[in-house]
């Protein structure tokens, strides 16, 4: 047993698939040997009734039985129909089942062993049973005289022996087709071997056993998200990683992949539709890195392998980092800002001009004071004006006019403005960079913000950039698609992407069209949840 366990898997394949085949086919001869002897049975129990209902025919058999006439009249007619018909025995008694006719001489005048009653009744017996001859198959009749009495009992048989002569006739074709099935199933078992050994590539049990717990182990213990497809874009494996990055249940193998996602950008990845190395994929609030592979052995393509990176810690660090950067320059322009006014106060008061310096200091703080104002005024909520200030002085420092639109008014504080500084920092870091890189004069960026409907917020952005083709409107919200140059640290295309994936979670909506004095402008309705005037802020 142990030899058999170390031989190759065609071999173990090909050696079980004969056995089985062997013992099927020779449970099947032995069925079909059993079918053939009830069946000769049965045709002899109804030649044998042929050969009775002949015999009783005849009204001198009838008559001499009736007269109890021994002089050899139905001995003579008995063996001259079972000759000629080739049955084994011819056997006429009468009502007291003494013989009248018999092959053995011997027992005419003696009574029957099987029992006459049956047929001296009026019924006709078809049965296999054993007499003074031996084991046969034997059919029993009522003999009739001519005025319809029953006077006797003609009884016809032939012995097994000459039924089993013609049972063991049978074996031969029985045993031939047993042989041409046997040798068809090895072929197949052959073919079937080798088909396996083909698809498992020639790996052995306990070879593929050890690379299925190594996958297993391989695919929970990686940190990256892993999903296959075949060729038919059906999922064949996805890991843990993979399932909890795309909110994906575990139950979805075996299902196309358009069938689990509503992303068509995620279903295109997936499947490879969509070519390039380290694609963006939005999930939910996750931004994620996707890579696919196509599989394939000996030229013939079996699908596909691809890893998912979450990238979205990284994403928020370098939006942190962005932020850092532009509070940094927000200060070294108010810096330069103010030491240029501190230098020019002095140089007033150096100069001996006290008036003028006192109009320069007023003009300053009123200048300072309008801006601050303006937006406190108009912004209610604390993080959104801090957000609208801080971008001013970036802009400042770039060369570009950030001012409130003329109906501009969030006369209101939000639960949870978080939401709505993503989706204005986003858009305003967009509409300065195309007004400063525009060469338009002059640089200018316009946001507007106010309450529409029942807690619904509408954001405007526009810019005096060179503006958005049609063409490009749809595919700027497109994860990873940019018109700008590629560097520093993080991914270029997320921002419009999450506006957009933000926006529409939520509720809302994104549009984008030419502002009214050129460049781009986007409207972002976003439901948000107000807080009551008089509850305080946590």
């Amino acid at each position: 047993m142990r030899r058999f366990r170390h031989r190759r898997l065609s071999s173990q394949i090909f050696a079980f698939l004969a056995l089985i085949l062997l013992v099927t086919i020779m449970f099947g001869c032995l069925l079909a040997l059993r079918a053939s002897q009830q069946r000769l049975d049965h045709e002899s129990e109804r030649r044998a009734l042929a050969v009775a209902e002949a015999v009783a025919a005849e009204p001198e058999v009838a008559e001499a039985v009736a007269a109890h006439d021994r002089s050899g009249v139905v001995q003579t007619r008995a063996e001259a129909v079972r000759r000629a018909t080739g049955t084994s025995f011819v056997v006429v008694t009468d009502r007291g089942g003494i013989r009248f006719s018999h092959p053995d001489p011997t027992q005419i005048g003696r009574r029957v062993s099987t029992d006459p009653g049956p047929a001296l009744r009026g019924r006709t017996v078809l049965a296999v049973q054993t007499g003074t001859l031996g084991r046969s198959a034997r059919a029993k009749i009522p003999l009739r005289a001519a005025d319809g009495r029953i006077v006797g009992e003609v009884s016809v048989g032939i012995l097994e022996s000459t039924i089993r002569e013609q049972l063991e006739d049978a074996v031969p074709v029985i045993a031939l087709y047993g042989a041409i099935a046997l040798a068809a199933g090895l072929l197949a078992s052959v073919i079937l071997a080798a088909r396996l050994k083909r698809q498992t590539f020639g790996l052995e049990l306990d070879e593929i056993a050890e690379l299925l717990q190594e996958r297993e182990a391989t695919l929970r213990g990686i940190r990256e998200g892993v999903v296959a497809v075949d060729p038919h874009g059906r999922v064949r494996v996805v890991n843990d990683e993979a399932a909890r990055l795309l909110g994906l249940p575990r139950d979805i193998v075996g299902q196309p992949v358009d069938d689990i996602t509503d992303d068509p950008r995620l279903a295109d990845v997936l499947t490879g539709r969509l070519d390039g190395r380290d694609l963006l994929v939005l999930s939910g609030d996750r931004v994620l890195v996707a890579n696919h592979v196509p599989v394939s052995h000996e030229g013939r393509e079996v699908g596909g392998v691809t890893t998912l990176r979450d990238r979205t810690e990284l994403e928020g660090l370098v939006r942190e980092l962005d932020s850092v950067r532009d509070l940094t320059e927000a200060m070294r322009a108010q810096s330069h800002e103010f030491s240029n006014r501190l230098h020019t106060l002095s140089g007033l008061l150096q100069l001996g001009h006290d008036a003028e310096a006192l109009s320069f200091i007023k003009e300053i703080a009123h200048a300072d004071a309008a801006l601050r104002d303006s937006i406190t005024e108009r912004v209610r909520d604390p993080l959104v004006g801090a957000l609208l200030l801080a971008k001013s002085a970036v802009a400042s420092e770039r060369g570009v006019e950030l001012r409130l639109a003329d109906d501009a008014l969030l006369d209101a504080e939000l639960r949870d403005p978080r939401s709505l500084v993503t989706v204005l920092g986003n858009l305003i870091d967009n509409a300065l960079d195309a007004a400063r890189t525009s060469g338009r004069e002059p640089a200018v960026t316009e946001v507007g913000l106010r309450l529409v409907g029942d807690g619904e917020v509408l954001v405007s952005v526009a810019d005096s950039g060179i503006g958005v083709s049609p063409g490009e409107r749809e595919r700027i919200f497109e994860p990873g698609y940019t018109t700008k140059p590629t560097s520093g640290v993080g991914s270029r295309g997320v921002g419009l992407a999450l506006v957009r994936g933000l926006a529409e979670r939520r509720g809302g909506s994104v549009s984008v069209r030419e502002a009214p004095h050129g460049g781009a402008l986007f409207e972002v309705r976003l439901p948000v949840a107000l807080r009551p005037a008089q509850e305080a802020p946590a």
